[in-house]
This record gives structure tokens, sequence and C-alpha cells, in this order.
């Protein structure tokens, strides 16, 4: 990433000549809608950009002279306000390489949690609206993004990874969509991150002893196995016993040992996770090793909680068992 700083900048002499250019390269940035708000982009309820902490992370991390670092600080900070309690993704600069196309992002958290983000659907499209690549990113590996935090990432879309290659003069944006909500038949809801067996299991599992009462709803762990890459992968049943749909926006998750002691606590976005009336929906969250307290767990000792998920607020909370442990949730 340093290179492409160096190649932008390379020629200015202080940061406040360099103003001009990035408000010239940012793009209109986007939200995941983690607020349950419509059109959050349309909000006025905003924040500075100054008021988040800047983290650097990966490729970022102890890798960038010390100028570039206060280049990166400086752009951030010229960036408009974001809406509260959203996340918000703004690309500030993009460029053709060999591999692909690049676009340096920041993704802005201006929520009170730490989240986790998991799949990331992005699309590269023209002025004209016409998509010319599609790409689902994977950022577990990343690990959370802190309360009131924004962090630079980079996005790379590879050329075998375009539908039709662009002329290399026309610009390109980034844009993100929420993924359609598939459902199966017999108002039970597909899952994600299990296979088709798997889902089959866990949905036959989630009625078990009982069905959800009627009028509630309630959040079940339904097992707790070795993830990705040394991570942990908890499976949670969603349990809707209302006769409206329920949207989850966000859902923390602790998981601690036998002894009571803190192994993880994550904190998840979700995009577009909705709950039908009546039915009931499996999900698969997979833990980051990042985010694991402990070296050398024994998962058949661990135990998960889920203290309180968010509803859309466009929904009163039905869920009078997560309400009662509010104190949990940090």
């Amino acid at each position: 990433m340093s290179w492409l700083l160096e190649n932008w900048f390379g020629s200015k002499e202080s940061l406040e000549q360099v103003r001009e250019d990035i408000h010239e390269h940012l793009h209109k940035e986007f939200y995941l809608g983690v607020s349950g708000i419509d059109n959050p982009e349309q909000s006025s309820t905003r924040i500075a950009s100054k008021e988040l902490d800047l983290m650097m992370n990966g490729p970022w991390d102890n890798k960038l002279e010390e100028a570039e670092t206060e280049l990166l600080q400086y752009i951030h900070d010229e960036l408009p306000p974001v809406v509260r309690d959203e996340i918000g993704i703004v690309p500030f600069f993009t460029q053709v390489t060999d591999e692909g196309y690049v676009v340096l992002t920041y993704i802005r958290n201006a929520t009170d949690r730490s989240v986790l983000l998991q799949k990331l659907p992005l699309t590269l499209m023209t002025a004209e609206g016409e998509v010319v690549a599609k790409k689902t990113f994977d950022l577990i590996p990343s690990g959370p993004i802190g309360d009131l935090c924004s962090r630079p990432f980079e996005f790379m879309f590879r050329w075998n990874e375009f539908s039709k290659l662009p002329e290399q003069e026309v610009p390109l944006t980034l844009t993100y969509q929420k993924p359609a909500s598939p459902k199966e038949e017999g108002g039970q809801e597909m899952s994600q991150g299990l296979s088709q067996e798997e889902t089959e299991k866990y949905l036959k599992q989630a009625n078990q002893p009982t069905p959800v009462e009627s009028g509630q709803v309630d959040l079940q762990v339904l097992d707790i196995m070795p993830g990705e890459e040394n991570g942990i992968r908890v499976v949670v049943a969603f349990r809707n016993g209302l006769e409206k749909r329920l949207e989850f926006t966000e859902v923390p998750i602790i998981v601690n040992d036998e002894l009571g002691n803190n192994v993880a606590r994550v904190q998840y976005t979700m995009q577009n996770m909705k709950v039908e009336a009546k039915s009931n929906r499996v999900w698969a969250f997979d833990i980051p090793a990042t985010s694991i307290k402990q070296d050398d767990v024994d998962l058949t000792k661990l135990s998960a909680v889920i203290p309180k998920a968010k509803q859309s607020k466009k929904q009163p909370s039905a869920n009078n068992a997560v309400e009662n442990n509010k104190g949990l949730l940090q």
C-alpha cells in the first residue's frame, strides 16, 4: 500500500497541498444498514471523522513509514462526518495494477460496540451503472473493529474475477447491496456457513425439546465446533414465535470456559438477517483466532451465551429473556 500512497502524493511537499487531491479522489460512502433505519445515508445525525480513532491492522500495521501513517490520518480526518450508529465504507483511492483493480477504503464504525464483519459482497460498476465485477470479501481474519474506530482496508478485484474488462481510463465505483434473504419451504429459513445436511440437523435440534412458545423470541446456542484457521464456530438458532417477521442487526456472543473465564467476546454486524414469523433460522458465527483470549482451549468444555441481540429499530424488542441480560453486553 505504501507505494500507492507514495505514487499518489510523492510530488507533494506538504499535507496541506494534498487536501484538494483528497476530496477529488473520495467516493460516496455507503452504509451496511446496521442501525435498522431506512436510507441511513440521508440521516443528519452524524459524527465528525476526527472523533473516531484510526486503527491500523494487517498489512497497514507497523509497515508504513511515519510520513505515510501521518498521511493516512490526515486523509481520514478530512472525510465527511459518518452517520451515527452505522458502519460506513468510504473509498478514498483507486489504482489499476497488473494484478487487478485496487480500491483503498476506510471502514468506519460509528456505533458504541466493537463489531466483527463476516462476508461483505461488493461490486464494481461504471458511471453508467454497468456491473463489471462482483466479489464477496471475507473480513473475519481481520478481526473486530472497535467502537468509534476506523480502519483502512484494501479491496482487490483481480482481472480474472471481472465479468467484463473495462477500458483502463473508465472510472469504476465500489458499491454494496444487501444480499437477498433466501428461504426454504415450510417456514424454515436458510442458514449461513452450514451445509444442507448440517442445516437440517440444526433446524431439527432448534425445536427440541419444545418449539418456541407463541409470542416469544429466543436465541439458542446449538453447537460449538472448530472454525477455520484455529478459530471457533458457534451455531445459533434464531426462534421467532411472533406473528411478524424480525430483523436482527447486531448479535453479541460471549464464550467462556468451564471455570467461567472469558475465552472470546465478539459483536457481529448482520446484513439482511431476517427471521420470518413463526419460523426458525440457524446461523454459523466464526470467531477468528485473533479474538480468542486463551491458548489451547478445549472446545468440549466451552459454553456460549448471547446476552442481547439487537433488532431493527423499526421493531420493538420481543425477547424478554435476552432483554434481561443487558448487563452482560459491553
